[in-house]
């Protein structure tokens, strides 16, 4: 009679062998996702897990072996964006108290500058 006491090798027999490479799938993703989060703001941690769950039933000597796997990982961060709040409620992208530096304006006449010097 073959006994197996060896996690690794239970979680290899599980769903006929398909289990571990789903989890390996699983894993790779998490860390991925982890990975991009990572390149887009790369002074900041960020955490995931991947949790594995054994669930066991027995019945006359008999036992049946259920898993499931989560995966989680932080929500990607939003970027805000700044609005003024202007007359009625309104927003605007324009500062309401600053005149705007491109707009077109009238330029003095150079003849007539040279007569006021």
């Amino acid at each position: 009679m073959k006994k197996i006491r060896d996690a690794s090798m239970i979680i290899g027999l599980l769903e006929n062998g398909q289990f571990n490479p789903a989890l390996s799938n699983e894993i790779g993703e998490t860390l991925q996702k982890l990975s991009e989060m990572s390149e887009e703001n790369p002074h900041a941690t960020f955490k995931g897990q991947t949790t594995v769950k054994l669930n066991f039933s027995v019945k006359d000597g008999m036992v049946t072996i259920g898993v499931d796997m989560e995966s989680k990982t932080p929500k990607r961060p939003r970027k805000n964006s700044v609005f003024w709040v202007v007359e009625d409620g309104a927003l605007s992208t324009e500062h309401p108290r600053q005149h705007d530096m491109f707009a077109t304006r009238a330029v003095p006449d150079a003849g007539s500058q040279s007569a006021t010097q």
